[in-house]
């Protein structure tokens, strides 16, 4: 061991941290990142003309707080940083009808949409649950939801989602939250 550098000794030690510290859980080391980072984290959630003028919101560190604005916008989307509470990354940007339907899931109120609401989720997602809107994780044995990139859509005729399946099977769209007032279309762009 007397003739190993010390150098290598060090890149092995740290080659050994990185491995133990990136088992898989998320753990969000990621959301506790400068507030640039976060920032150029939110806007990766959707293409560059919509979130470079979009405003941009963290998640609080106060459950049940709403989420600190990090920059005004000036096009009425607002972009989100990864969700600290799920275990992948998955930052979301959704237009002023999305926003709506976020409001009221957050508050547990009826939404009933007037108009098409769209959301970008380009980094993809990790969710409780396609079917129960207010599960915060997996029940006992359960596993995270993990969605790739995809574009989300509420539509104001709920009938028209009926025959979308409620499960992401095949690679297709489908519906989250189905048969509740926030349900929407998850429409995956690439696997």
């Amino acid at each position: 061991m007397s003739n190993v550098p010390t150098w290598m000794i060090g890149l092995v030690l740290l080659a050994v941290l990185v491995l133990v510290i990136s088992d898989g859980s998320h753990m969000n080391m990621m959301s506790g990142g400068s507030t640039a980072w976060k920032i150029q984290n939110a806007m990766s959630a959707a293409p560059e003309e919509i979130s470079r003028d979009a405003a941009i919101f963290d998640w609080s560190s106060v459950p049940g707080a709403p989420p600190v604005q990090l920059r005004a916008g000036s096009n009425g989307w607002q972009c989100f940083a990864d969700d600290p509470a799920t275990p992948t990354n998955d930052p979301m940007c959704i237009d002023q009808v999305f926003q709506a339907m976020i409001q009221a899931w957050s508050t547990k109120s009826p939404f009933a949409a007037k108009v098409e609401g769209f959301g970008y989720m380009l980094q993809g997602a990790s969710d409780a649950s396609s079917s129960d809107p207010f599960k915060t994780e997996p029940g006992p044995g359960g596993q995270w939801i993990i969605s790739p990139p995809h574009v989300m859509l509420i539509s104001p005729d709920p009938d028209s989602l009926a025959n979308l399946p409620a499960e992401p099977t095949g690679g297709g769209p489908w519906v989250m939250w189905k048969g509740t007032p926030y349900q929407h279309v998850m429409m995956p762009i690439s696997q």
